[in-house]
């Protein structure tokens, strides 16, 4: 069973593949993003190894995946990089080669992305023959890393190294600048130190138990993440929500949205040095996780997806809620006003990180940071889920694309975020005796699959989930979240700023590590 706006493409030849990826990618003078793309092992079906490309864009709710069997030739299998042709493609098809050992030839970026020194050669993780143990056993910890930085020749050019490990509570990533003085002239970024095996887990686990798993991808992503893969399974499964559980996760996911706007605000106070916009940021950010754990236990917003509704019913004393929410909109208000009027912060955002539309559309970028340079693109309008087709509500976008942009696309967004709580919880009247969960539902059909996502505070958020055989326990979970799309940007948006303002453009960024290795 495929959902209805997913229309899947088997081609045949290499060129083909190539060909209709650019045609979707510069469809009728616009363009379609390329939203994921990704790798399956099919050998126990009989279909062999496949790679799958998904494009979609605004005005039509359609997701258009190709479907390329691979050859396999004297050097193990392989296809033509679509890098070249669709850039978006450059992290993707790496990911492919170390995870499946699926080369794209003529890729001009030959590295490994995922596996390093430690990883042996020829141990591809993500195949259906590979176990666990398998990997544990041939991991190699006092193996020599020997990865080819890229190096920048010129007169004056130094290498300042920074990290893995770093001053804050954050996971490792290394960064290497080439620069001349204080002026940053490239960026090399090395990411994956902790991969977690997550997509493999995600087979090993079931279908039920795979919501838990998801949560836990990125924290402060966890409720986007749950959606989007309980949405995945209920396609496949027909299940059609009650409405009251698709307000409750819209409002979820619009509180999610809320406590990060807000946080990432303040965390580029921080970057600044403006101390007290920090602290009022960070206060505000703390009473909306304290309405999250009172509304669902949670601070994070775990433990209430489940597959085919929530567990529990967040929009019961929507008076209350209301009240709360209101005080968070004039907390907000005047914490806007405090940064509006400090002259020395503004100047500090902006021109700085500056990220070009062309290249942010070229590279696949997402969420904010798509926004902000131009691309009008947000899957709560491009591909409306849950309860958004219900509601009339506006997306923002702006095109200069740098840190004080992308801080503003935020405010708005907040703005918009409250109207739709609000006019969720006034509605929540008019369906309040409404179910929480569809009921019974059959199960998975065997090797069915579906696409499933959300719109999270960082971008766009994807999973796709293929069942086997017996359709008990899933043959392939593909994750993508936002941040996977985002890091390639960021050499793009520090060249040709200072050293020091590395730290501020990246937290206009937002971006995860935990989201990105999976």
């Amino acid at each position: 069973m495929n959902p209805g706006n997913e229309l899947y493409m088997t081609v045949e030849s290499e060129d083909e593949f190539i060909r209709r990826s650019v045609e979707l990618f510069g469809r009728n003078g616009g363009r379609k993003a390329l939203r994921l793309m990704f790798a399956a092992d099919e050998r126990e079906t009989g279909a062999g190894f496949n790679v799958y490309a998904v494009f979609s864009g605004m005005g039509e709710d359609v997701f258009d995946i190709l479907r390329l069997p691979i050859r396999e030739n004297g050097r193990g299998p392989g296809y033509k990089s679509l890098t070249p042709h669709v850039p978006a493609a450059h992290w993707y098809e790496r990911e492919i080669a170390d995870m499946f050992g699926i080369i794209p030839e003529g890729h001009p970026d030959s590295r490994r992305l995922v596996l390093h020194g430690m990883y042996p050669e020829g141990i591809y993780p993500l195949r259906r023959d590979v176990s666990v143990q398998d990997i544990r056993k041939k991991i190699d910890l006092e193996r020599p890393d020997t990865y080819p930085y890229m190096k920048v020749k010129g007169e004056g050019i130094c290498e300042i190294p920074v990290g893995p490990v770093h001053a804050g509570i954050i996971e490792p990533g290394h960064f290497r600048f080439s620069a001349v003085g204080e002026t940053v002239y490239y960026l090399d970024p090395r990411l994956f130190y902790t991969h977690k095996g997550v997509e493999k887990h995600f087979e090993q686990i079931g279908f039920e138990n795979g919501v838990a798993l998801a949560e836990r991808i990125s924290g402060v992503s966890a409720f986007a993440h749950s959606t989007a893969y309980c949405s995945a399974v209920e396609r496949m499964r027909g299940i059609t929500l009650p409405v009251r559980a698709r307000a409750a996760r819209t409002f979820l996911l619009e509180l999610e949205r809320l406590y990060n706007h807000v946080g990432d605000i303040g965390n580029m106070c921080a970057g600044t040095g403006f101390a007290i916009g920090y602290a009022r940021g960070a206060s505000l950010k703390e009473r909306i996780m304290r309405l999250n754990e009172r509304l669902t236990g949670s601070r994070y917003l775990r433990g209430v997806n489940h597959i085919g509704g929530v567990s529990r019913d967040v929009l019961e004393n929507a008076e209350e809620t209301l009240a709360e929410a209101g005080k968070i909109k004039e907390e907000y208000k005047s914490f806007m006003g405090l940064i509006a009027g400090a002259i020395s912060h503004i100047e500090r955002l902006e021109n700085a990180g500056l990220l070009p539309g062309k290249i942010a559309r070229n590279l696949g970028a997402t969420g904010v940071a798509a926004r902000a340079s131009g691309i009008n693109d947000d899957l709560r309008t491009a591909h409306p889920y849950m309860y958004y087709d219900e509601l009339v509500f506006e997306t923002y976008m702006r095109t200069k694309g740098d840190v004080y942009t992308r801080m503003m696309i935020r405010a708005d967004e907040v703005g918009c975020t409250l109207a739709i709580m609000t006019t969720i919880l006034k509605r929540a009247r008019g369906f309040s005796t409404g179910p929480l969960h569809a009921g019974p539902s059959a199960g998975v059909p065997p090797l069915s699959s579906a696409l499933g996502w959300a719109e999270g505070p960082r971008g766009s958020v994807f999973y796709f989930v293929k069942s086997g055989k017996d359709g008990l326990s899933p043959l392939r979970v593909k994750v993508r979240a936002a941040s996977f799309c985002n890091w390639p940007l960021m050499p793009f948006a520090v060249q040709g700023n200072i050293i020091p303002d590395f730290p501020l453009i990246n937290k206009s960024f937002n971006l995860s590590y935990s989201g990105c290795d999976m």
